[in-house]
């Protein structure tokens, strides 16, 4: 089975940040949320994780530590993106 292709965007105490790759002949983040969380929490503990949709939109990919919840907007800070307002 083929997996979600993402990179790591920023990593600061609470949060970590990918972005989708957008492959083609990938899933997307979104369609491979539950695997995507499973790596984050055991590389990068349980920290947020927002990421950076096929859109451009940064959501966030919820989860209780151990698996995958669902998701929610996010609109806080993105490290090294300017905030328009």
């Amino acid at each position: 089975m083929k997996h979600a292709s993402y990179s790591e965007w920023a990593v600061t105490p609470g949060f970590v940040f990918i972005t989708d790759n957008c492959r083609d002949d990938l899933p997307s983040v979104t369609n491979d949320a539950e695997r995507v969380v499973s790596e984050c929490l055991a590389y990068y503990g349980e920290k947020r994780i927002i990421y950076r949709d096929s859109d451009g939109r940064w959501d966030e990919l919820l989860h209780t530590g151990i698996q995958f919840r669902g998701f929610a907007p996010y609109n806080g800070d993105v490290p090294g993106v300017e905030r328009t307002v």
